[in-house]
């Protein structure tokens, strides 16, 4: 079984109107959802000073997820102000993050290159390291969210195996996009389009694959679940289909619950 590296997000996101929280953050997102379908997984972030990260690594702990602390903050950890709107989330305010301290010494540089894969998103702040750390053979995933046209992407872009981008439609600007960041250097490029399902374009081909129509509850996770079960599918030596098809069901089953895993 391929090791798999989850790199660096993590928060807690509070619905004040419901009185209702859950641990969260891109990267734990994806962790929790990954071992849940079987993968084998290892989460690298930061902690913060307050109860908040010390039930993170109670939660990691309980789901046998190994955890290594790049650095406990004196800081709190990023708090998200959510509410829900038919399904939909709403970001209302952000506030206090322990991740803006994130920084890889050289000795946590040397513990990623162990990994098969590797999957990281912005406050890994990976893109002055990639270029130095990323092995033969080595599978790096990245989730860029919503900033496609971030000037930053740029450095990241050529070494990654699996670039992720979140988008609403299928449309002509986000097709010709996809070429673009292929001509980059992406192997494989993926755009989730939430209620228009995904698509992505690889060695010279688009393929598309319709959303689940499912009753939504709550669409925060979709997109971190998406990318947990399609990486889970590349770990098996699954086709790109049937890795869209794995992210499809992962995401269609999330959305009908309220935390973003299982």
């Amino acid at each position: 079984m391929k090791r798999t590296l989850a790199m660096a997000d993590n928060c807690i996101d509070v619905y004040y109107k419901l009185d209702r929280y859950y641990l969260t953050g891109n990267s734990i997102d994806f962790a929790l959802n990954y071992k849940d379908l079987g993968g084998d997984v290892t989460e690298m972030t930061i902690l913060g000073n307050d109860v908040f990260a010390d039930a993170l690594e109670e939660r990691l702990k309980e789901r046998e997820i190994p955890l290594r602390i790049l650095k406990r903050s004196d800081r709190p950890t990023g708090t998200a102000k959510m509410d829900l709107v038919d399904g939909d989330k709403k970001h209302l305010h952000f506030e206090g993050n322990a991740m803006e301290e994130i920084e890889l010494q050289d000795d946590d540089l040397e513990f990623v290159k162990q990994f098969d894969i590797v999957y990281a998103e912005r406050w890994a702040k990976i893109g002055q390291y990639i270029k130095e750390i990323k092995q033969k053979d080595q599978i790096w995933v990245y989730d860029f969210s919503k900033r496609l046209e971030q000037e930053s992407n740029d450095e990241i872009i050529p070494y990654l195996d699996y670039a992720f981008f979140s988008y609403d439609r299928d449309d002509e600007y986000i097709r010709d996009f996809m070429l673009k960041t292929s001509k980059k250097g992406a192997k494989t490029v993926v755009a989730m389009l939430g209620e228009h399902g995904s698509l992505a374009y690889e060695n010279g081909e688009f393929y598309k694959l319709e959303a689940e129509k499912v009753e939504v509850v709550n669409t925060v996770g979709a997109g971190d679940s998406y990318i947990a079960a399609f990486t889970y599918g590349v770990s098996l030596g699954e086709d790109i289909m049937q890795c869209m098809r794995r992210g499809r069901q992962r995401a269609a089953e999330i959305i009908q619950q309220f935390n973003p895993y299982k």
